[in-house]
């Protein structure tokens, strides 16, 4: 019995050496995310298309998706740390494939081009910025599917939502 707790805990200091102190370099005991971050202001993305509720719903994955996955907090500007600001430049759509018989839209790509950036309130000092940051949603408009053009929207937004998070995560 004594040989087997002897083992496990040889193995167990083992996988604690192994792993680095910073989680930049790979397997670490550390948050991945940011410890001076406490609370992240998320105001409302500047929209410069034509797609009105775009912005919205932009928005509003992004504060789920940080109050979700990370140990953040999204509160008013006046009382947050930091600031995520975003801007969608570009709302395109995109047909990957015609039906033989209709000459219809088969499959169409939501294509979504933003611009964001995470600023230090505290500081006045970008943590960083992405430029032409892109993403896109498919959707099935013929028939039998018939699905409507919010459906690549919400998967459009719902991946960039998740792909600001992973950014902000492996920014610093």
């Amino acid at each position: 019995m004594s040989r087997i707790r002897g083992a496990a805990i040889w193995v167990l200091l083992m996988a604690v050496m192994g792993c680095s102190d910073d989680p930049t370099k790979g397997w670490s005991n550390r948050s991945i995310f940011n410890q001076q971050v406490k609370t992240v202001a998320v105001p409302i993305a500047t929209n410069t298309t034509h797609y009105r509720q775009i912005g919205f719903m932009l928005t509003d994955a992004v504060i789920k998706e940080i109050e979700s996955r990370t140990p953040w907090k999204v509160t008013y500007a006046s009382r947050a740390d930091t600031v995520l600001n975003m801007t969608i430049n570009d709302v395109g759509l995109q047909t990957l494939s015609l039906s033989d018989v209709t000459g219809l839209n088969e499959e169409v790509v939501v294509s979504m081009t933003i611009d964001f950036s995470w600023d230090d309130l505290e500081s006045n000092q970008p943590i960083f910025a992405r430029q032409n940051f892109s993403a896109g949603g498919l959707f099935v408009p013929s028939q039998p599917s018939g699905e409507v053009l919010q459906i690549g929207q919400f998967q459009v937004v719902q991946q960039l939502a998740t792909d600001i998070v992973d950014e902000m995560a492996s920014s610093w």
